[in-house]
């Protein structure tokens, strides 16, 4: 299928979402659209290879299992599956017995590319601030700056997967971003 007919098919997000209940034409192209971002997502939270394809496995067959519940009335599809997604993390790490996580772990041994060595130190440096920072945050800034920044969702969107209002998210966000330039100024000493 073109590229032109699949973007074309997301713009009618919710028609294609009805469609996807019955149709597995349907449920595959929100799937590939999906894919990728959910992927990152999750990858960026742990950092695992592995962890992540099982986790991204288990929310698309979440999705799958349960679309026939979803409701746009209750929000978008896009909050819905990053909302699956996040539980997942959440399980996830409860199992591991992790209280607490940058999602930022294993980034530090990335290749990074650049064009000279002392941009490549200054790079690796910064994501071991950044990695840091994050881990010194409390769970729920952690989350929402994922959301955020990652996942690169809309204050509408993160509302509706941490359950909070839209001003709520604002300044959950905003409270955030303040805390995290505190903690990275100290790291950067």
């Amino acid at each position: 299928m073109a590229e032109s007919v699949k973007n074309e098919k997301i713009k009618n997000e919710n028609q294609l979402v009805e469609k996807a209940k019955d149709d597995e034409a349907s449920f595959e192209i929100l799937y590939e659209h999906y894919f990728p971002k959910i992927y990152g997502f999750i990858f960026k939270r742990t950092g695992n290879k592995e962890a992540t394809e099982d986790l991204v496995s288990s929310t698309f067959m979440k999705v799958f299992c349960n679309l026939s519940g979803f409701s746009p009335k209750k929000g978008s599809f896009s909050s819905w599956i990053y909302t699956i997604a996040n539980n997942n993390l959440i399980d996830y790490y409860r199992k591991q017995g992790r209280k607490k996580e940058s999602g930022m772990e294993g980034l530090e041994n990335k290749p990074i590319e650049s064009d000279s060595p002392e941009d490549e130190m200054q790079a690796s440096y910064e994501a071991t601030i950044v990695q840091k920072a994050l881990g010194d945050l409390k769970e729920k800034y952690q989350r929402i700056l994922h959301l955020k920044f990652y996942a690169e969702l809309s204050n509408q969107e993160i509302a509706e997967v941490m359950g909070m209002s839209v001003n709520n998210s604002r300044v959950t966000i905003h409270r955030a971003l303040k805390k995290f330039a505190l903690i990275h100024k100290k790291y950067e000493k």
